[in-house]
């Protein structure tokens, strides 16, 4: 008995650590995005469509902390999040390749202000409920930012770098609505919110699953998405008492997925763009 105890603690241990290295690898492929010299119409696409995630991120991040879930790594998480949103909307400002975006992206740099401003104080659940009253405006504003370089791009790939990236956020605004609910957050909002991001995530998995442009490599990549997504779907429609350490574990193994998926339609659309 004492060795499966043992057994047992070892491999939570062992998993516990793989969780936060895998974090961490995919913050450490995030907090160096392309110069904005660099910055072409597709990598565009997909930092703006990150932005949109890293508005939800932030929030889940602050909630983990004041749940104390897995306090320095998601300390660690929040800090990273909050300094990769403001350097790509830096970037994006000095790629913006028309008025209508520069408008877009002032508009961003409006709400993000008084967002960073609660994000990076002491955690309390007070910021929390604040967060929430501004955080679906600050989404809104990187989505327009995400539509008018789909539309600039004008390319039917654009789309899916789009409703891929738009993946990454949607895994993210499921585990904050989770994260949320755990602390106690029992409002038609999050719970209106966590039901309607399910259903768009499942519908635009769908949307590309059927994409004619697809490769074999992403089809392989969709179908571990299909995968992924039942076993997080399942997680959510439990009624049972709240495990946000498995939300927090199954929701970035769907994140790593999507944004894996979207830097593939990304080249994608890069080569579609050099034929023409």
């Amino acid at each position: 008995k004492i060795t499966t105890r043992k057994g047992t603690t070892m491999k939570k241990n062992r998993t516990r650590a793989h969780h936060l290295a895998a974090s961490f690898v995919l913050l450490l492929l995030w907090a160096t995005p392309a110069p904005a010299a660099s910055l072409n119409a597709e990598t565009a696409i997909n930092n703006a469509g990150r932005q949109r995630m890293l508005s939800q991120r932030i929030v889940k991040a602050y909630c983990q902390v004041g749940l104390d879930l897995q306090i320095e790594s998601s300390k660690r998480d929040l800090q990273e999040s909050v300094t990769l949103f403001e350097n790509q909307l830096a970037e994006l400002k000095q790629y913006a390749p028309t008025a209508e975006i520069k408008q877009a992206l002032e508009r961003v740099a409006t709400t993000w202000g008084p967002f960073k401003s609660i994000a990076t104080a002491p955690v309390t659940r007070d910021g929390a409920k604040k967060l929430m009253g501004i955080d679906d405006e600050l989404l809104f504003v990187s989505d327009k930012v995400v539509l008018l370089l789909q539309d600039y791009a004008n390319a039917p790939s654009a789309r899916l770098v789009n409703v891929s990236g738009r993946q990454r956020m949607l895994s993210q605004r499921i585990a904050k609505f989770y994260m949320l609910k755990s602390w106690g957050f029992e409002s038609a909002t999050v719970t209106t919110g966590l039901a309607q991001a399910k259903n768009e995530f499942h519908g635009a998995l769908i949307e590309l699953e059927t994409a004619t442009e697809n490769t074999p490599e992403i089809t392989q990549d969709l179908s571990m998405a299909r995968s992924q997504w039942r076993v997080l779907e399942h997680f959510i429609d439990r009624e049972k008492e709240p495990m946000p350490l498995f939300m927090v574990q199954t929701s970035e193994k769907v994140l790593r997925n999507a944004d894996a998926l979207t830097t593939k339609y990304e080249a994608l659309l890069a080569r579609r763009t050099a034929q023409r």
